[in-house]
């Protein structure tokens, strides 16, 4: 595509758009306004943000994932950031808010909408999860946590609400295990501390009714190791039900993974792993002995023991793992490595501490038997003695593990921190004014250009000189249409007036009778000018004038073409053809009485029928009463003889027509003339109505000598070739009468010629009705 056409086809775009401006700028406003009155109608949307740390990675987690630091930190983040939006946080916040003093205020903890319907918990649920949104900030182990409400205060107040619940949520996950401890061991130590106050008033009693003070040195030792045994008994069991609750606890962190699965490695067991436990319950009763029969160096052995007995546990775990790990039972907890191990050690350890017990009962029995031989007097008061020492004992390790418990349950840590509070924001996020505005404006733009373009592409109409050259024809002249209202205001501007003359000349049909000088008359002399140099070795003598529907200017073209032939000295005969809706004699306001009919039905020549006008060099023929056979009447050889005729007087006939789409009439004159021109009204006539022309001129054998593209508005075109017919549409009728003398003057004789004018077609109607 050559540079030229590229030019062309951008002034064709720029013509369509220059014609649909104001489409373009009612759309423009339009959308603006309507984008300014819903943006500052809407309600206004405010986002405050909290940010939350996320402490280093627990080495225990690490080897739980079983990865690498930063895709574990990615992955977790990504967890924490879901953990978040969860419905459970959000159910935690809104029962929070429940009790707070500013619940009030809260738009979110309102009972009813808008349209009175009530609000359940559910659908704030919703609400506040659909209005908060996390970020995790690049390369940092930030999460941002952003709240939008309808008001500054509400959003603060929801994103701090939402990030204290996650710590709080947080807090208690890692305080699980301990949590679970602790508060067993202080259940254990209430029952305690009541059986202490039994024993300690039973052992009171007892002794003030029966007298006894103190027991002999020989009961006392075996009260005392009776005591001791017993209080080792009941540590054994403590720690052994503690680790019990322990067991529970992990078991419940690794439900959603392994199902029964820890079940089973629990149960796992083979001859290596009984013998593993057989040692430790053997070491566990001899290490009970030794503690029930101290001796010089039993410590030594005592502490051994021990040794070894953690040893062996750390056999079985292994071997555990190995067997596990053989029959394909730990693929499952490859993510969770660390829990199992944990659940492996308290495991052997629930063993070691029940083969303890079952060694210690057995120390007991042989005790309690010692203690039985006693006299009855002297054994009651050694047990009441050794349950008092037993239970303080008790009391005192209890509450010794409980405070132990309490500390590491405060040293746990959530794992998070809470960096930056939310702060009530001081713009809102929405609306946005200048960018909503901006929007419209870009939006009404486009559409405007939008619809204007789909007008033009729907438009079916030839509008431009161009369109026609695009369907292959000769565009022969182009006549312009006069405003007379822009040119009255252009003038104003100047401090001008348009004169009455100017008016008269601009109105008339027959302008280039009445105001020669003027740019309309210019484009008709243009128009003669392409018709005679259209063939100069074959001039044409006898020219049709036609077009494809009425009112398109057809009969006015043909009139003023006719007035510029006649001015350049040619003798020139109009004839009325159009036998259906005859209308030249209007614009001569002659009779239409006798006419073209008459020769043709022979009832009178061709010199009686025609008539002298006003104009020099410019005779006419009428059409005649109008007939019931206008195609037959045009198809006859008189026709042909009337033309021939014609040829020999004047030097150019001139034919109005009627539509060549609605009759025959059209289509059959074109083979009696010299010429066919076709006139087409701009913005009115359609390609298809015009194609449809051609064809039946074409299919009679006859040729279109050009096209005459009529009634175009100035105004809505672009581009220098229309430009200068503005211009000098505007240029002449300021120019013409600048002077006031001439201008009264030449007022005074518009007035004579408008007063001429009625007379004559007073005189004229009446001729009619006679």
């Amino acid at each position: 595509m050559s540079f030229q056409e590229n030019t062309n086809r951008f002034s064709e775009y720029f013509r369509v758009l220059f014609r649909g401006r104001w489409i373009i700028i009612g759309c423009f406003f339009a959308v603006v306004a309507a984008t300014t009155f819903l943006t500052y109608r809407m309600q206004p949307v405010y986002t405050a943000s909290a940010s939350v740390l996320m402490l280093e990675v627990d080495p225990v987690d690490m080897k739980i994932l079983n990865t690498e630091v930063m895709p574990f930190r990615k992955t977790r983040n990504q967890n924490e950031t879901e953990l978040l939006r969860s419905r459970r946080i959000a159910e935690d916040v809104l029962r929070s808010l429940a009790e707070s003093p500013y619940r009030s205020e809260l738009e979110i903890m309102r009972e009813t909408d808008a349209r009175g319907n009530t609000i359940t918990f559910d659908d704030r649920v919703l609400s506040l999860r659909g209005s908060t949104s996390v970020e995790n900030l690049k390369d940092t182990d930030v999460l941002k946590v952003s709240v939008r409400a309808h008001s500054a205060f509400e959003a603060a107040f929801l994103a701090n609400a939402v990030a204290e619940e996650y710590y709080r949520y947080k807090l208690r996950a890692a305080r699980g295990e301990v949590s679970e401890i602790r508060q067993f061991l202080e259940q254990q130590l209430e029952v305690v501390r009541d059986q202490l106050s039994q024993s300690e008033e039973l052992e009171r009693t007892y002794k003030e009714s029966r007298g006894v003070a103190v027991l002999d040195e020989e009961s006392r030792n075996l009260v005392g190791q009776s005591a001791q045994m017993h209080a080792l008994y009941n540590q054994t069991e403590s720690d052994l039900n503690a680790e019990l609750r322990r067991m529970d606890y992990l078991k419940r962190q690794l439900e959603d993974v392994r199902g029964a699965l820890v079940e089973d490695v629990t149960n796992i067991t083979s001859p290596i792993i009984e013998t593993l436990q057989n040692e430790i319950a053997s070491k566990q009763s001899r290490l009970a002995s030794l503690v029930s029969n101290p001796g010089t160096g039993t410590e030594v052995t005592i502490q051994a023991l021990e040794n070894e007995i953690e040893t062996i546990k750390g056999k079985l775990v292994e071997e555990v793992r190995k067997i596990a790990a053989s029959t394909g039972s730990m693929e499952p907890l490859k993510t969770s490595q660390g829990l199992f191990d944990e659940i492996l050690k308290t495991e052997v350890e629930i063993k070691a501490l029940t083969a303890r017990a079952e060694a210690l009962r057995e120390v007991l029995a042989n005790i309690d038997y010692d203690l039985d031989q006693l006299p009855e007097k002297t054994l009651v008061l050694a047990r009441l003695t050794r349950d008092r020492q037993l239970n303080e004992q008790l009391y005192l390790m209890l509450n010794e593990k409980y405070e132990e418990a309490r500390i590491s349950e405060a040293a746990k840590s959530a794992g998070v921190e809470i960096v930056d509070t939310a702060k009530p924001p001081e713009n809102p996020v929405k609306p946005k004014k200048k960018l909503n505005i901006l929007f419209g404006m870009l939006f009404g733009l486009a559409l405007g250009v939008g619809i204007t373009l789909l007008v033009d592409l729907l438009d079916d109409t030839i509008k431009t000189p161009e369109e026609l050259e695009r369907l292959a024809l000769t565009p022969l002249g182009t006549i312009p249409v006069v405003n007379i209202d822009d040119i009255r205001r252009r003038m104003k501007r100047q401090g001008k007036e348009l004169t009455l003359s100017d008016e008269v000349r601009i109105e008339s049909k027959m302008i280039t009778r009445f105001s020669p000088k003027s740019p309309i008359s210019e484009a008709y002399r243009s128009l003669r000018t392409n018709i005679q140099f259209s063939d100069i070795d074959n001039p044409k003598r006898v020219i049709l004038m036609t077009s494809s529907a009425t009112k398109e200017g057809k009969s006015t073209t043909c009139v003023n073409l006719a007035i510029t032939f006649a001015q350049m000295g040619s003798r020139v005969l109009l004839v009325d053809s159009d036998l259906r809706r005859p209308t030249l004699h209007n614009f001569f306001h002659t009779d239409k009485t006798y006419g073209l009919t008459n020769v043709l039905i022979g009832s009178l020549s061709f010199d009686d029928v025609m008539k002298r006008t006003e104009v020099d060099n410019l005779d006419l023929i009428t059409a005649g009463d109008i007939p019931p056979n206008p195609a037959e009447m045009v198809a006859s050889e008189r026709m042909k003889a009337f033309l021939n005729e014609a040829r020999t007087r004047y030097d150019v006939v001139l034919l109005d027509s009627p539509p060549v789409v609605a009759v025959t009439d059209a289509a059959i004159l074109t083979t009696r003339a010299d010429a066919t021109i076709i006139v087409v009204s701009s913005g009115m006539t359609g390609r298809g109505e015009l194609k449809r022309a051609l064809s039946l001129i074409q299919s009679v054998g006859s040729n279109v000598l050009g096209v005459v593209l009529n009634g175009l508005d100035i105004k809505k075109m672009y581009g220098s070739y229309y430009y200068y017919f503005h211009y000098y549409q505007y240029y002449y009728y300021y120019g013409s009468e600048s002077g006031d003398k001439k201008r009264k003057s030449k007022t005074k004789h518009v007035s004579r010629e408008r007063r001429e004018h009625r007379e004559e077609r007073q005189s004229t109607d009446v001729s009619d009705m006679t």
